[in-house]
C-alpha cells in the first residue's frame, strides 16, 4: 500500500475543505429587491460574536449596507432585547424600525472545535502502555518525536459548523437559510470560509450585493 507523505496531507486537507458548499434554502415568495439594509445579530453558541463579525465583514466586502455593531448593541441594550437570535416577529419588527433595516441575519454556531495535536506513545511494558483515542474527521500524522521512542504526533483540523438565516423584519418570515461545516487551520479562517460561502450564495438572488464577473 502506498502511503501519502505527511507533508502533503495538510494540502489535501485544505483541498477537501475547499470543496465544501453550504446547504441553502430560499423562500420562493421572498422579495430580495426590498432588502436594502441589514443588521447582523450575534450568533448563538461558542464563538458567536466572531461568527457575526466575520459575516458582517463578508457582507460589507460584497457591497451590502450593514448596520454598525456599536449601533446595534446600543439599541438592543436600550430596548432590553435578547441577542440570542431566538426572538419573535414582533421583536424583529421593532429592531427593523429602530435600526432602519429591512432584514436581520441571525444564526448559531453549532460546532467550534480548535485544531489540536495529540501525542500517542507506546511501550513494551503492558502495565504502562497507554492508548489515546484520537477523534476527528481529518487526522494526519506529523511524524515521530525526537527523544521519545515509539511516539507519534497527530493533528486534527479546526472544525466549525454554522447555521444562519435572513429574516424579513416586517413579517418575521425567513427569506434565506444556510448551513455549512468547514475544517481549516484555525477557527477564524474556517468561520470566514463559511461566511464567504454564505454571501456568495446570496449573489444570484439579492440585487444589493455585487455579482462576481
Amino acid at each position: 500500500m502506498t502511503k501519502t507523505p505527511s507533508a502533503a496531507l495538510p494540502l489535501l486537507l485544505a483541498l477537501c475543505a475547499a470543496c465544501a458548499t453550504p446547504q441553502i434554502a430560499v423562500n420562493p415568495r421572498a422579495d430580495f429587491s426590498a432588502v436594502k439594509r441589514v443588521a447582523v445579530l450575534p450568533f448563538g453558541g461558542p464563538k458567536g460574536v466572531l461568527a457575526a463579525d466575520l459575516l458582517t465583514q463578508s457582507l460589507i466586502a460584497a457591497g451590502a449596507d450593514v448596520v454598525e455593531r456599536q449601533r446595534l448593541d446600543s439599541v438592543m441594550q436600550e430596548q432590553s432585547l435578547s441577542s440570542s437570535g431566538s426572538f419573535d416577529p414582533a421583536t424583529a419588527k421593532q429592531l427593523g424600525r429602530l435600526l432602519g433595516v429591512d432584514a436581520l441575519f441571525v444564526g448559531t454556531v453549532a460546532e467550534s472545535t480548535p485544531a489540536s495535536t495529540y501525542l500517542v506513545s507506546s511501550s513494551n511494558d503492558p502495565l504502562v502502555t497507554s492508548v489515546t483515542q484520537v477523534n476527528g474527521s481529518n487526522i494526519h500524522p506529523d511524524g515521530s518525536v525526537a527523544g521519545l521512542p515509539s511516539s507519534q504526533l497527530f493533528s486534527t483540523a479546526a472544525s466549525v459548523s454554522l447555521v444562519s438565516r435572513m429574516v424579513e423584519v416586517q413579517t418575521g418570515s425567513i427569506l434565506w437559510s444556510a448551513s455549512m461545516s468547514y475544517e481549516g487551520l484555525d477557527i477564524p479562517s474556517a468561520t470566514k470560509a463559511i461566511t464567504d460561502s454564505f454571501v456568495k450564495s446570496l449573489t444570484p438572488i439579492w440585487p444589493y450585493i455585487y455579482r462576481p464577473r
